[in-house]
């Protein structure tokens, strides 16, 4: 039986963990499940790593032991307030056999070989997105997991706030009708950016897309499926650094369905993921906010309080699944496979920006 969307709106969702349905709401469920901490060592720990290490000071399922960044200096009281280990090489954290995970936070250039250094010394992976720039190399680096029989985590956090979840289950639900298309922007002022690795057209390629668009691409992935092809429009109109502020992405996906894409690098900060079907629409705006017009039910909202920017508590979701996945053999919410596809996507919409040509995804 169909739920409305109405229904849906007023309840929080559930997804799949592994085999077992978990809803948002029940993290200690994955707590229970986890008799030992998982040890991970953080690998880059700028703005972003410190927020991902910030996020599990509580947590009961992943802690962070080691951290391995290019300046020591600079984060030694973080670490030393959170007794981590600190140093400035990789191999250090590779071969300390108490040492069960790494969590990648480094420039995108650097993933590839990190990943393969990992699986090499036999450590699980949370990396954070995009999972390598270069789609051979990111099949390349997915099969060395498998064959290790280690873990692969990817950081789409956006995929754990309450209100993504709530979008998934109104559109598997059928309750607002066959789908029709996709409209996704991801925002940001990249300016601060300035003299930093991000102020690079080889590790920003296609403006916003590695840092702010990969997410919303993981959401159309997600909620429509596999991607045919793209057309990509991307260009340099007002930003101070040398990077694309303007990446406009045409989608066409394997099931009929069309999207767009937008990401500016040059203003202010919007999320927004909006889902058109024959008998209505869902859309999210940031990571609490939930909207639902259907023809048949009418109109209905909703706001999940706590998940305002950064949302520490999806990045805390996400690093639990990760471990817990770890601990007892589960899977990570994002599979493999979709790993491997946005990586392709991605790949493709870089190709299409520099050619300016329709580009078909492999």
């Amino acid at each position: 039986m169909e739920r409305s969307g109405r229904e849906i709106c007023g309840c929080l969702s559930t997804f799949s963990l592994g085999r077992e349905p978990v809803c948002l709401t029940t993290l200690t469920q994955w707590r229970n499940r986890v008799s030992q901490k998982i040890n991970a060592a953080i690998v880059g720990l700028g703005r972003w790593g410190e927020l991902l290490v910030s996020s599990v000071d509580d947590s009961e399922v992943l802690q962070f032991t080691a951290a391995v960044t290019r300046t020591p200096s600079k984060v030694e009281e973080f670490c030393a307030e959170r007794g981590i280990k600190l140093s400035d090489q990789l191999e250090d954290v590779l071969g300390d056999e108490s040492i069960n995970a790494l969590v990648i936070a480094t420039p995108h250039s650097q993933h590839f070989d990190q990943l393969m250094a990992a699986a090499k010394a036999g450590k699980h992976v949370y990396c954070e997105k995009p999972w390598t720039l270069d789609a051979v190399e990111g099949q390349t680096a997915l099969e060395a997991f498998a064959k290790a029989g280690l873990k692969v985590a990817i950081g789409h956090n956006r995929r754990f706030a309450p209100n993504s979840i709530a979008m998934k289950q109104v559109l598997d639900s059928g309750s607002l009708g066959s789908p029709i298309h996709i409209d996704g922007h991801f925002n940001a002022n990249l300016a601060p950016a300035e003299g930093l690795w991000r102020d690079s057209r080889a590790e920003s390629p296609a403006g916003g897309m590695t840092s702010m668009g990969i997410h919303a691409l993981d959401m159309f992935i997600n909620l429509f499926g596999r991607i045919r092809d793209v057309d990509v429009q991307s260009t340099r109109v007002a930003s101070p650094i040398d990077v694309d502020d303007s990446t406009l992405v045409r989608v066409n996906f394997e099931n009929g369905c069309s999207g767009h894409l937008t990401t500016l690098s040059a203003t202010n900060m919007l999320w927004r993921i909006s889902a058109y079907c024959l008998g209505g629409w869902v859309e999210i705006r940031d990571q609490d906010k939930l909207e639902i017009s259907s023809i048949a039910d009418g109109a209905s909202q909703k706001t999940y309080p706590g998940y305002e920017y950064p949302a520490l508590s999806t990045i805390q979701a996400a690093l639990e699944n990760f471990g817990t996945a770890i601990a007892d053999g589960t899977d990570f919410l994002i599979s493999s496979e979709e790993i491997r596809h946005a990586t392709i996507v991605l790949a493709a919409i870089i190709e299409s920006a520099e050619t300016k040509k329709l580009v078909t995804v492999g």
